[in-house]
């Protein structure tokens, strides 16, 4: 009778070194968090190094693991290849890449300048494909090794669309289209791809876009009916947390997730049931 393998060797991450973008805070934090706790050395890049410093040093702190924050602009090919020379040098090697960095912002097609598209193109799609080719380039190129993935992070505005997201929703399926591409090549090299798609999470970036709303509205009501009427919409009642979608993340990342690639996983509350 085959021995299968036991739940907590399936999610061990010890050995394996990871990166995550845009991890200073929200679900890039709870990401790198979780794979800490695995046991995996983290490197997280962001725009904000004093931030990728600060969370760095705390979760090194509170899992005993090798975590590092560095200085990353995903629009920049020289900083994320930069990242990915940094991952290989100071962790030994590169086995995840969580391309997690992103921006959002929304205004009806025809308000939409081309310096709102292109920054909506330069984050959310063009950095997840620097950081997928710098990381499938030094994954190839390293000996092979088991448990090598690249998750992407895309949005339900990539699924269905959403008014007045036409730039940010273009970008976000683009993601998609990547990752399905991106996974039949790379599954010759053992190099798995997927991609994690959450609707509304609660991050500090939301709670930020909710109070300068609530500063600008006259009634005191608007941000609170519109947020009500938001969540409404979702089966489950509510929006996510950002440690829900992060555990999706991880999972991917892990053994358990070992006959997967190509997949997108919706992490959307029934959102897009409906």
């Amino acid at each position: 009778m085959t021995t299968l393998p036991t739940l907590s060797d399936l999610v061990s991450l010890k050995g394996r070194a990871a990166v995550v973008t845009g991890a200073a805070r929200g679900i890039g934090y709870c990401t790198a968090a979780r794979l800490a706790e695995a046991g995996a050395s983290v490197l997280i890049g962001d725009r904000n190094v004093e931030g990728a410093n600060e969370s760095a040093a705390r979760l090194a702190k509170q899992y005993g693991a090798k975590v590092i924050g560095a200085d990353l602009d995903v629009r920049e090919v020289g900083s994320v290849e930069a990242l990915a020379d940094r991952a290989v040098r100071d962790l030994g090697a590169l086995d995840i890449w969580i391309n997690n960095a992103g921006v959002f912002r929304g205004e009806p097609l025809v308000e939409t300048t081309d310096d709102d598209w292109t920054a909506m193109y330069d984050v959310n799609l063009r950095g997840v494909f620097f950081g997928s080719r710098a990381a499938a380039r030094r994954m190839i190129a390293a000996p092979r090794r088991a448990g090598r993935v690249i998750v992407n992070i895309a949005s339900v505005a990539g699924v269905r669309g959403r008014v007045s997201l036409g730039a940010y929703s273009a970008a976000k399926a683009g993601v998609l289209g990547l990752t399905r591409s991106s996974s039949m090549e790379l599954v010759q090299h053992g190099i798995r791809v997927l991609c994690v798609t959450p609707s509304m999470a609660e991050t500090p970036g939301v709670a930020e876009m909710r109070a300068a709303a609530r500063s600008k509205e006259t009634d005191g009501n608007t941000v609170a009916a519109m947020e009500k009427a938001l969540r409404a919409t979702f089966p489950m009642g509510r929006a996510a947390e950002a440690d829900e979608v992060a555990r999706v993340v991880f999972f991917c990342t892990t053994d358990m997730a070992a006959f997967m690639t190509g997949s997108n996983v919706l992490v959307d509350g029934g959102l897009t049931t409906r």
